[in-house]
């Protein structure tokens, strides 16, 4: 039986019409998340990492806080290591105010950036891990971890974070002196996110801790 030049050509847009939803149906997106986040910061004068501490405070959600500078740490909070006795307040305050929301923490002091891992917990000093030196003092701090250091395997979606810089003195109380006076401090865990959160000048500050911007990358 020969079929018309009419059922012909509805037979061949019918069968090009189920090749191409078939081929639709078979791509798959994959979506590439990243393990390392990148880091630099940029401070109006020269870094001194003696004299200063330099914290980036990392979270899995928004509910989490750090001490404030002055005049908005009404409680004389100081910005300082869990384990670390305070010479303000009780190590309770500091537990039920700011440790428990940190997900972990890099510190930069002295010649080395170093990442804490949490969960904290009263009466034990975390573990520290150096990531690298230092190197030459600049106006920038820049170094580069693995996620899984802070978050272990489960990172999460959205990573929160703030840098707060303080002062170190030998005797006095160690306040923060600033920190990304921002509430959407935050940045995608896909590869190639990065976010820069800027912050105003503030020429009363040292300019060794006084923050012009803070940029983070997922690689």
């Amino acid at each position: 039986m020969k079929l018309s030049r009419h059922c012909c050509s509805l037979f061949i847009v019918s069968l090009f019409i189920v090749l191409i939803t078939g081929c639709a149906r078979s791509v798959t997106s994959y979506v590439n998340y990243g393990t390392q986040m990148v880091v630099e910061v940029t401070l109006r004068g020269t870094i001194e990492t003696t004299a200063n501490r330099y914290f980036l405070v990392l979270a899995r959600t928004a509910a989490y806080s750090v001490p404030l500078p002055l005049p908005y740490n009404v409680g004389q909070y100081e910005m300082i290591e869990p384990g670390t006795a305070p010479r303000s307040g009780t190590w309770s305050d500091y537990q039920t105010n700011f440790y428990c929301s940190w997900e972990g923490y890099c510190l930069t002091e002295a010649n080395s950036h170093l990442t804490v891992k949490g969960p904290f917990t009263y009466n034990v000093t975390p573990s520290r891990e150096v990531i690298t030196s230092v190197g030459e003092r600049t106006n920038k701090l820049s170094y580069t971890f693995s996620l899984s250091k802070i978050f272990g395997a489960s990172i999460p979606d959205t990573i929160y974070f703030d840098l707060v810089t303080v002062p170190w003195p030998n005797a006095d109380l160690r306040l923060p002196a600033d920190h990304l006076a921002i509430t959407d401090a935050y940045v995608s865990k896909i590869a190639g996110s990065t976010r820069t959160v800027p912050d105003e000048e503030n020429l009363a500050l040292d300019a060794a801790v006084d923050i012009k911007e803070c940029t983070v990358t997922i690689q």
